[in-house]
């Protein structure tokens, strides 16, 4: 049995990441021995592990940062060479070059970049971690098309070393959802952890001119400090509480399964989990178009609008919710849509890889 590490910075946080990895190593632990590194582990993960995985913590008592850096990857590489691991699966090329500058010979170092390459940070020391991914990487895992593109064309990475995997949907496949009529819970929702990253100021302003009878908006996954953002930009409206602000929650799926909508407004984005877990439940989806993958994954299963245009997205909002017939071809759009990120796929394409 082959010995898999993969390296996180936490895993109590709910966001996406922490999801597709917790589902990840969930459904290769059959076939693997499954180790989790983390730099934060003080509160433990946030979703369900299976029992055999592995979680181990990263962490230097050096005082200055260049020796706590130094002293972490020394940790890794004792990890890897100690649990004799054959892949080593970093989801973040931008620190890889501290964190990974020596490996065991036998380690295989794959990148899962969960970033879009051409909206990532361009701090000089991610640029050069990111040129040593792609000389050092034995295979990058990509989430769309167009990251394929770009990483191939801007290190000049072969198309032998990249791989094409979309996220996964990691709720419940099982639910009975082919004949709800979501429309009817009359609700709009976004999730997301960051206020400007997401794009929620934007959907403030466009439902400050949508024609809401009766439909409400629901905003999910905020950190109470982002929730105090968000708080004081509602401040300059009047939405008669038809807005609903809430923190992490485990169970997404009830919130899918509570909304009609789903609001994508983000800034930079690049292949969003929730993106295609709404695809799944059937909620049509309204996006903006500056970012490629979420493009790539709607398939007419939304509707798409210029960045920022937020005038444009009322009008989309006030298109979805006053058209039942084409609310109800996006729906039906989305379901069909989503049978390309079903867990199935996700696991045969992962263990392909790893073969």
């Amino acid at each position: 049995m082959k010995n898999i590490t993969f390296l996180i910075n936490n895993l109590f946080f709910s966001g996406g990441t922490q999801r597709v990895l917790t589902s990840l190593a969930n459904l290769l632990v059959d076939r693997y021995r499954i180790t989790i590194l983390v730099f934060n582990d003080d509160k433990g993960p946030f979703f369900e592990l299976n029992p055999e995985i592995k979680i181990k913590k990263i962490d230097s008592k050096k005082t200055f940062k260049i020796f706590r850096l130094i002293d972490s990857s020394a940790q890794i590489y004792n990890e890897l060479k100690n649990s004799s691991c054959d892949y080593y699966i970093s989801l973040d090329s931008n620190t890889v070059l501290l964190q990974s500058l020596f490996l065991p010979k036998k380690t295989k170092l794959i990148i899962w970049e969960h970033f879009s390459l051409s909206k990532n940070f361009n701090k000089v020391l991610f640029k050069i971690s990111r040129y040593y991914a792609s000389k050092r990487a034995y295979k990058f895992v990509l989430l769309s098309k167009q990251e394929i593109k770009d990483w191939g064309r801007v290190y000049n990475i072969s198309k032998q070393k990249l791989a094409l995997i979309y996220n996964p949907i990691t709720i419940n496949e099982s639910l009975d959802i082919l004949d709800a009529d979501l429309y009817n819970n009359k609700k709009l929702l976004a999730i997301g952890n960051n206020v400007h990253v997401k794009g929620f100021d934007y959907l403030l302003q466009a439902w400050s001119l949508v024609s809401r009878n009766g439909w409400s908006l629901e905003f999910v996954g905020l950190p109470e400090q982002e929730q105090i953002k968000l708080k004081n930009i509602m401040a300059n409206y009047t939405f008669e509480n038809q807005i609903i602000v809430k923190g992490s929650i485990s169970n997404i799926q009830k919130k899918y399964l509570e909304a009609s909508i789903y609001c994508l407004c983000s800034r930079m984005e690049a292949t969003p989990l929730v993106l295609i877990e709404s695809q799944y439940v059937g909620l049509p989806a309204i996006s903006f178009d500056n970012c490629e993958g979420p493009l790539e994954l709607l398939n007419d299963s939304g509707l798409i609008v210029t960045f920022r245009d937020v005038n444009a997205y009322a009008k989309a909002i006030n298109k979805l919710i006053n058209s039942k017939n084409l609310y109800h071809e996006l729906s039906k759009n989305a379901k069909l849509n989503s049978e390309r990120f079903k867990n199935q796929v996700f696991c045969e394409k992962w263990r392909n890889l790893l073969s």
